[in-house]
């Protein structure tokens, strides 16, 4: 399989089926997922219990890539990948009223937002970006253009280190930060004995890029 797997949405998509295609990539040795929400997308629902998955459980990162107005579940969708990068034209609804717990929980952590602190109801791409809710922004209909460079980049490093630095993102942020410091440096010990660091630090001396294997 690539190093990255890609799942375009559109006219009746159902979340079953994303979870499936997602879940195949992290099975057949991808190293990145990529989420194409297309001009034509539907998508029933994509409850907070989903959200939490996948920014929390499922072990690849995941880019989301978007144009136009996003809302409902397709946010819903986009606020449980790691990144999101949209069209200069985008936005994103986010009506506080209509999220569940979890999905709320979710908004509030990527706009540093307090318990008490009401959602945005919406945001345009400029002030999405400005707030932290996505993390790119190109020109009008290259999202999943500039989605698929963003992978790229992560897909080039070691698939291990990205693992686990997803892994201590997510378990810090309960963590007070003396814990979540420590969190950090045990998973980075982790990595010492992998063959992908080996072959880092060869490639740094030989001047060369890396050629990671995941092992």
């Amino acid at each position: 399989m690539d190093a990255i797997g890609t799942v375009a949405v559109g006219r009746g998509a159902s979340a079953d089926g994303i979870v499936e295609a997602l879940e195949g990539f992290a099975e057949g040795g991808a190293r990145v997922a990529v989420v194409e929400w297309g001009e034509d997308a539907e998508l029933a629902g994509w409850p907070g219990d989903r959200v939490r998955w996948l920014w929390r459980d499922y072990p690849l990162p995941a880019v989301f890539a978007f144009e136009g107005r996003l809302a409902g579940a397709g946010a819903s969708l986009a606020l449980g990948c790691d990144l999101r990068v949209c069209g200069e034209g985008a936005s994103i609804a986010l009506d506080g009223s209509s999220l569940d717990g979890l999905t709320a929980a979710r908004a509030r952590t990527l706009l540093r937002l307090g318990d008490g602190e009401p959602v945005p109801a919406s945001l345009p791409a400029g002030e999405a970006l400005e707030a932290g809710l996505v993390s790119r922004v190109g020109a009008e209909g290259t999202a999943g253009e500039v989605a698929r460079g963003a992978a790229e980049a992560i897909a080039a490093r070691g698939p291990i280190a990205t693992r686990l630095a997803k892994e201590a993102v997510w378990r810090g942020l309960d963590l007070p930060l003396e814990q979540a410091l420590r969190l950090e440096t045990d998973l980075t010990l982790l990595l010492q004995a992998t063959k992908d660091r080996a072959e880092g630090v060869r490639a740094f001396l030989e001047k060369r890029p890396p050629d990671f294997s995941g092992e």
